[in-house]
C-alpha cells in the first residue's frame, strides 16, 4: 500500500483500500484541517487528519465514467447544425500557406 501524506491534494483521487473504493479530495478547510471528500456514487464527507492516517488511502486514477452520479452530460456544440446561431465574434479560419 501507497499511503498519501496528509493534507490530501485538491482535484485528486483516492483508494480506501478497506472498502476498495475511490473518493476525490474536492476541498480543504484550512481552519478546521478537515479534507472534503466526495465518491463516485455522490456521497459527500469530510475527513480530518487523524481519520485519514488511519484510512492510510493511496493514490487512485480517476474513474473511466468521471461523471458519476450525474444523469447526463449535455454538451452544447454551437454552430453545429443548420438552424444553431453562431456567434459573430468567433473569428474565419486563416488561409493555409502554401
Amino acid at each position: 500500500m501507497n499511503a498519501v501524506s496528509w493534507p490530501p491534494r485538491v482535484g485528486t483521487f483516492y483508494l480506501r483500500w478497506d472498502k476498495g473504493e475511490v473518493f476525490q479530495v474536492t476541498g480543504y478547510d484550512g481552519k478546521s484541517h478537515k479534507a472534503l471528500i466526495q465518491t463516485y456514487e455522490g456521497n459527500a464527507d469530510e475527513i480530518d487528519e487523524a481519520t485519514w492516517l488511519k484510512l492510510s488511502p493511496g493514490p487512485a486514477d480517476p474513474p473511466q465514467d468521471w461523471t458519476g452520479p450525474l444523469e447526463t452530460v449535455d454538451v452544447v456544440r454551437f454552430g453545429s447544425g443548420p438552424e444553431d446561431p453562431i456567434s459573430e465574434d468567433v473569428a474565419e479560419p486563416r488561409p493555409s500557406p502554401e
